[in-house]
């Protein structure tokens, strides 16, 4: 039997390592968690890699409103029903792992700073003037996302050195405790939780 040659056991580490595999096989633990809450710690040994990289994926997944940092290093699903997102779409693997070949794949230290130059640019959209003007959430947006449909909704408004703690507690019982030395915090009513 032939063995494989190094470029094939490389390129299957990567494929198995993609960002896309990796969010795949993420989101798997979090559906398997309970209530949907996982450690960062516990995940990243699990996947068998470095939490950096689990770090990035739940960055990603809260930054799309999909997942909640209720500690540094946990967190919890938010994002409505899992499993839509865990349906397998071969062709959409195959592409990624296409991509994996060695002459395509960003070395250690390109990842690093393209990693670093997006968190820059992120920074600046944030921070310009213009786009701060646009950056309100209307009532009639937080009804219509589908992910809050039958939640207990409230919006916040806080500056952003605001620490927010949301301890785990018994089913059914939710305690959130938001704290800031910079400035007011105001908390708005939006929708009921509806009952089965």
């Amino acid at each position: 039997m032939a063995r494989k040659s190094t470029s094939d056991r490389l390129s299957s580490i990567r494929s198995e390592n993609s960002l896309y595999n990796l969010t795949k096989r993420f989101l798997k633990l979090v559906s398997m968690a309970p209530d949907h809450n996982i450690s960062i710690h516990q995940a990243s040994i699990e996947l068998n890699v470095g939490k950096r990289r689990i770090y990035d994926i739940t960055n990603v997944l809260e930054g799309l409103g999909l997942l909640s940092k209720w500690s540094v290093s946990n967190a919890k699903w938010i994002g409505g029903n899992i499993d839509r997102y865990l349906l397998d779409d071969e062709e959409k693997e195959n592409q990624e792992n296409s991509y994996l070949n060695p002459e395509n794949v960003l070395k250690g230290d390109d990842l690093d700073e393209t990693l670093f130059r997006l968190n820059e640019e992120i920074s600046m959209l944030s921070q310009s003037e213009k786009n701060l003007a646009n950056a309100y959430v209307t009532y009639s947006d937080l009804q219509n996302l589908p992910s809050l449909d039958g939640n207990l909704v409230f919006a916040v408004k806080a500056p952003s050195e605001t620490i927010m703690e949301y301890p785990r507690y018994e089913k059914g019982f939710y305690k959130l405790k938001l704290s800031s030395e910079q400035g007011t915090i105001n908390i708005f009513y939006v929708s009921d939780e509806k009952k089965d």
